[in-house]
């Protein structure tokens, strides 16, 4: 194979050549950098839907580097090594394309940096149908906007001396709003630095648009900032999102206990498609980003608060898993400490919680054909199975309310769900935040449920798909279960108040 690619599909804009004399430019001269980095040096006029990028490393006195691009599985982006394009290197370096197991090896032909250049196309797709994976999981870049996440760019590289990424822009339109999650004050040009493993440099989002409006608050001493767009004209979402930062973010912080952070950032930016009312989101370090169409509704509000808990669980603190077997932590326990959190602070009435309680888990999980399936299933049928999709998010929601409830009732009242997270984030900050085990999950929670089997519960309900009969389960004095079927429905006792279950002073 030819040792540059070049695709026809990469168009030139009409005015790219006058946009390009607005360009900022940094001069692209590097001859050394640390042995344990790479860098990612990108260029971007303003206008094309063409995202270049300088990939510069040291050979390590290698014959060869072999670099993998993209994820297929993430969003059904079976053809994603596709938009790759003009790929090259220089100093007698030659390439060999492996499209079918997306690689791209470089033989070198003597040790020192080395420069692999290769452009992104992430121009909008016309497939309607796949809007929501096609814009979360692939660059999107239009005539004014550009959005990506790390992990549709950087490259994974088959070795271990690389512990650390540098982002730079070379060439980026002047006077364009710019953000990269790592730093929200950081200008384009700036040299941002982040670990180089599997979770870290893949959730860092950059974000370069002529709509985009950044807004500043302080809660305590940690500045918080919400990324929003001048675009938006389908129902006011921006207002709204500011009472949510000024109710949500707060209580979050409060339940737990945590403000040892630089800075967070909230990023709520329209889809590129005209779609109908819809909405998607990923957490990251710090932060979280999502992308919707039509107004703010509780469903967004509730996503929104799921996005935003994932600081916590599902990012800082993770269950290590294999094949999504444990997403019932990452997901469905992080869904219900966001529900926990929306009730806490007044953005969920008991009606709300009762709802997505019983309609969008309890029944749609105890109804659901895939509902007794093992835990390490999910992942091959993720993305081609909504009721798949659903599965991590509704069992680990519903084992975390069922947990939440034995640990109010061993403690007589004193403790809650969210004492053991407390416990569980500390205990792993200890341990240097390598992600938890059931063997961690398990010593942690162990005095909370002093004689129960967790472990045993863990194998059964959450891996092995047996579903938790509540009809010979006891819950608080506040809640109750009744059946229909065999599907279990739970309420509120009389007189009982979910915001004094939820309570805000924690």
């Amino acid at each position: 194979m030819s040792a540059i690619i070049n695709y026809s599909r990469f168009k030139k804009h009409l005015f790219s050549s006058l946009v390009l004399s607005f360009l900022c430019s940094v001069s692209f001269a590097q001859s050394q950098l640390p042995a344990n980095r790479m860098d990612y040096h990108f260029s971007w006029d303003g206008v094309s839907t063409i995202l270049k990028m300088d990939i510069v490393y040291d050979s390590h006195d290698k014959d060869s580097t072999v670099f993998v691009y993209g994820h297929p599985r993430a969003g059904g982006q079976s053809h994603i090594f596709d938009i790759l394009g003009n790929v090259n290197v220089k100093d007698g370096d030659h390439l060999k394309i492996n499209p079918t197991e997306r690689q791209i090896i470089v033989h070198h032909t003597g040790p020192g940096i080395k420069r692999l250049h290769a452009e992104i196309d992430g121009k909008l797709l016309s497939d309607m149908s796949h809007v929501l994976a096609d814009e979360a999981f692939r660059p999107t870049i239009d005539p004014g906007f550009l959005y990506t996440m790390g992990f549709q760019v950087f490259m994974e590289v088959a070795d271990t001396a690389y512990s650390k990424i540098g982002i730079v822009w070379d060439n980026y339109p002047a006077g364009m709003p710019y953000v990269i999650s790592t730093d929200p004050m950081a200008k384009p040009g700036d040299l941002q630095v982040v670990p180089f493993t599997e979770s870290d440099n893949k959730l860092v989002l950059m974000q370069m648009s002529k709509d985009l409006v950044v807004d500043k608050y302080m809660f305590g001493k940690t500045p918080h900032y919400l990324l929003t767009s001048k675009s938006d004209s389908t129902g006011g979402l921006p207002d709204k999102l500011k009472s949510f930062m000024n109710k949500y973010i707060p209580t979050i912080r409060s339940f737990w206990a945590d403000d040892d952070v630089p800075f967070y950032m909230m990023s709520a930016i329209p889809l590129q498609h005209d779609v109908a009312p819809t909405m998607t989101g990923m957490g990251l370090p710090n932060a979280f980003s999502v992308r919707y169409r039509g107004p703010m509704n509780l469903e967004k509000t509730r996503v929104i608060a799921h996005e935003v808990s994932h600081n916590w669980v599902g990012v800082r603190l993770q269950y290590k898993e294999v094949a999504m077997e444990n997403n019932w932590f990452n997901e469905g326990f992080n869904d219900y400490i966001a529900l926990y959190n929306l009730s806490a602070s007044g953005l969920f009435t008991q009606e709300n919680f009762l709802d997505h309680m019983n309609k969008g888990n309890l029944t749609a999980h105890y109804t659901s054909p895939v509902r007794t399936m093992p835990g390490d299933s999910i992942q091959a049928n993720f993305f081609i199975s909504e009721y798949y999709e659903n599965l991590p998010y509704q069992r680990g929601l519903i084992y975390a309310f069922y947990l939440d409830n034995q640990i109010r009732l061993a403690s007589k009242g004193k403790k809650t769900i969210r004492h053991f997270l407390l416990a569980l984030f500390q205990y792993d900050k200890k341990q240097g935040m390598r992600k938890i085990t059931a063997e961690d999950f398990c010593a942690v929670i162990a005095p909370y449920l002093p004689g129960k089997n967790v472990a045993e519960e863990i194998k059964r309900y959450m891996l092995q798909g047996e579903l938790i009969d509540f009809s010979k389960e006891k819950l608080i004095p506040e809640f109750k279960m009744t059946f229909n079927n065999g599907v279990p429905n739970v309420s509120l006792t009389a007189g009982a108040q979910l915001n004094k279950v939820f309570a805000k002073n924690f």
